[in-house]
């Protein structure tokens, strides 16, 4: 009951803790981050055969490309996985010495779950930090994304009346525009647990997250020098924001032939809620078996990329076994989602080797695999490495680091974890 009760105290303080986030959070200055790359530029990309005339509106290309941003956040969320409920340490009741003793197994996986519990009456706090320093989007770097688009759009020219001759200075322009874009993701999971039975968890975690977000953007109209006709370009209207109307360089020393935008924005503040139980229903010669459920509620606001945007529940299937020191694992979920977080089957498969009764060192493989195949953030693979460390009494330090596997999605060429744990 005691064990409990510190349960109950350690849930009561992340809930409490969560809602003074929640009252000090601070949205992205302005406008919502989500809304920040398609607001370049104003909008829109105001071109024309003379700056002083009727301008043709062309959509700004790199911000479209990027418009899935949201549902990449949510992988990329999920690559920091909610900490392992199953706790460093098992705790059975020993008839003989009646009293409570501890396991004798690895200290665990830090991405993965297995298949033991707690055992009744055990508890755990934890707290874990994940920096990632996103680097390239479907394969192409963060820092150089273009896109190369005609600058005037056939109705446009048709509007104007011009000759065959004018008409053919401008048909061939096009409109060149750089984006170095920067994004990083902050993210603090509080976590408690506590062993209803032998073979029941329950466990809440609460995620704190700070997005930073930036950009710089370059557009041009250029005469291609060669496929073209090389005699003329068109030009930014008037009333273009950023334009360049001189002091520039190359093509940017004509006045209205370039323009830029920019901005700097943070968020932060609560992300999602987790709910959690798990069942551990069989042992087997060959694995032991576990069935979770994640119940995850929405309380940070999903404009600023802080969080889903509805509920979201995920079954789990766990699978893991202890054979001497080596102990494999294989998790296996379905994230049920709204249609604009996009649901995902995720997997995690790998083992834990406990090279001392004190450190434990760990490798994994991680699978996220979107269900709407728009040929963005289709298929993530992930691949992890860390440790578990037990330095004394039931005190825990881990550390995990993911690499990329493939290209697509957001992703970062390093996810650094790491976390506290402490077992009651």
């Amino acid at each position: 009951m005691e064990n409990r009760g510190r349960a109950l105290n350690a849930a009561i303080g992340v809930v409490l803790l969560g809602s003074w986030v929640l009252l000090v959070s601070r949205p992205a200055q302005g406008i919502p981050l989500d809304q920040r790359l398609p607001s370049l530029f104003g909008g829109s990309l105001n071109t024309s055969v003379n700056r002083f005339s009727a301008n043709d509106a062309q959509r700004v290309l790199l911000a479209d490309r990027l418009q899935p941003l949201s549902s990449a956040l949510a992988v990329a969320r999920s690559q920091a996985p909610i900490p392992s409920a199953s706790g460093a340490f098992r705790f059975a009741w020993d008839p003989e010495i009646d009293t409570f003793v501890r396991s004798d197994q690895s200290l665990g996986s830090g991405v993965a779950e297995r298949a033991q519990t707690l055992g009744r009456g055990a508890g755990i706090v934890s707290m874990a930090y994940t920096h990632i320093d996103f680097d390239s989007f479907e394969g192409q770097p963060l820092d150089n994304l273009q896109s190369n688009q005609r600058a005037f759009s056939d109705a446009y020219l048709n509007r104007l009346n011009l000759s065959q001759s004018e008409r053919a200075k401008f048909a061939d322009d096009r409109l060149e525009t750089h984006l170095n874009l920067g994004l990083t993701l902050d993210q603090v999971f509080l976590t408690a647990a506590i062993g209803l039975a032998d073979s029941v968890d329950m466990s809440m975690a609460l995620s704190i997250n700070r997005i930073h977000m930036q950009a710089t953007a370059a557009a041009q109209i250029v005469d291609p020098p060669s496929g073209g006709t090389g005699n003329g370009t068109g030009q930014f209207a008037t009333n273009q924001r950023g334009v360049t109307v001189g002091g520039g360089a190359g093509v940017c020393s004509t006045p209205f032939h370039c323009a830029g935008d920019g901005f700097s924005a943070t968020a932060w503040g609560t992300g999602d809620l987790f709910l959690r139980g798990k069942w551990h229903f069989a042992d087997t010669q060959f694995a032991d078996l576990a069935v979770a459920g994640v119940l995850t509620l929405p309380t940070g606001n999903a404009d600023d990329f802080l969080g889903f945007h509805d509920p979201t529940f995920t079954p789990w299937l766990i699978a893991s076994k202890p054979f001497g020191r080596l102990s494999p694992h294989l998790n296996l979920g379905y994230a049920f989602r709204s249609e604009e977080d996009v649901s995902q089957a995720q997997w995690i498969a790998g083992a834990d080797l406990m090279a001392f009764t004190w450190l434990t060192l760990n490798s994994d493989f991680l699978g996220f695999h979107d269900t709407n195949s728009d040929q963005t953030n289709d298929n993530v693979i992930q691949s992890a490495v860390g440790f578990k460390l037990n330095p004394f009494g039931q005190f825990v330090l881990a550390g995990t680091f993911q690499f990329p596997l493939n290209n697509d999605g957001l992703r970062a060429d390093v996810i650094y974890t790491g976390q506290v744990e402490w077992t009651f």
